[in-house]
């Protein structure tokens, strides 16, 4: 069986979308052909079954022929099925011609924006995947959870030399966009609380600014940190590629997520993939996170406690083991597979 898959980015050094990669190795285990077509096309390496074609978005060019090198394509005869990637705005403009070529539509959906651009997705495709019932609020009896994608053979706990014995200062990461939606403004007023309480920490901050809004955001809590005297506690180390980012979660201590997007973030899960500690306040957390690793998203002190508190427990290896039973890449890419070729 040939399938198109239409993705935002291939590109493996990119920090948020670096991951579908991994989906595409697996894919190409599953499929005679697969042709991808993206909007930006950077740097990776597939096996010869897969064919990227770049819509032409990092040549600069404009929308409108951005929108005919689409249309150029699905309208080859190299494919039985398609599957397209978080971004509804191509089922919409290809639903029609889909449905009249007779070509079964397949959808990613992870976000819980629901937008008019949505709701006609939703009405082209026969089948909408999501990683969690949090992460796809428009209701339909098309939609199939199936969990997230994480590579537990990358992501996974360190060795004891990654991290110093003797080191006993605590640790804390956060991995993100940097966008108001993640409200670090609750950790680092958090971490303020633990200064005036004579802890040792330090805070690691991943994630790079992707608009100029967020540009603004991000100089406003560098600004925050410096009036509070943080500076020597707060580390911002910007984009981070995917693939790197398990040497940051295997030798930090606890990993807060702070996110106001109700959908289930990967880099929570990827984190207990690495035996981390966790932290949440986002609502999809509560279905498998106990009571003592959540707290209220606006409540800094609370989140202070938890940091104490959780600090002098033990490791919970329950945590992987939930990722691997619930959210390991290889099961997703068969149930998705599955779906497709039944």
């Amino acid at each position: 069986m040939r399938l198109l898959i239409i993705t935002q980015k291939v590109d493996k050094n990119d920090q948020l979308l670096g991951f579908f990669i991994a989906w595409l190795e697996r894919f190409s285990k599953k499929f005679e052909k697969i042709n991808v077509l993206c909007l930006e096309r950077g740097e990776f390496s597939l096996p010869d079954n897969v064919r990227v074609v770049s819509l032409g978005k990092d040549r600069r060019v404009s929308k409108p022929v951005q929108l005919f090198n689409f249309y150029k394509n699905i309208f080859k005869k190299d494919y039985d099925s398609v599957f397209v990637h978080m971004n509804p705005i191509w089922v919409v403009l290809g639903g029609l011609s889909w449905k009249f070529m007779n070509k079964k539509i397949f959808f990613w959906y992870t976000h819980k924006a629901v937008t008019p651009k949505l709701r006609l997705a939703e009405k082209f495709a026969d089948v909408i995947f999501t990683a969690s019932k949090e992460s796809f609020r428009l209701p339909s009896k098309k939609v199939v959870v199936t969990g997230h994608g994480i590579d537990t053979e990358v992501f996974k706990p360190g060795t004891s030399d990654q991290r110093p014995i003797t080191d006993d200062r605590i640790k804390i990461l956060s991995v993100g966009r940097i966008a108001p939606v993640k409200n670090y403004e609750t950790l680092i007023d958090a971490a303020q609380i633990l200064k005036e309480r004579g802890l040792d920490f330090s805070v690691t901050m991943v994630g790079e600014a992707a608009l100029n809004s967020d540009t603004r955001y991000l100089a406003s809590l560098k600004s925050k940190v410096k009036s509070l005297n943080l500076e020597d506690n707060f580390r911002f180390v910007g984009k981070i590629n995917n693939k790197e980012l398990p040497p940051y979660y295997q030798s930090h201590d606890i990993f807060i997520h702070l996110s106001k997007t109700g959908s289930l973030d990967k880099t929570i899960l990827e984190a207990m993939a690495c035996g981390m500690k966790v932290l949440s306040s986002n609502d999809s957390a509560k279905a498998f996170l106990s009571t003592e690793l959540i707290f209220d998203q606006d409540n800094s002190r609370e989140l202070a406690d938890k940091i104490q508190a959780v600090n002098q427990s033990q490791n919970d290896s329950g945590l992987r083991n939930y990722v691997m039973q619930n959210h390991n890449l290889d099961n997703l890419i068969n149930k998705i597979s599955e779906r497709i070729k039944s």
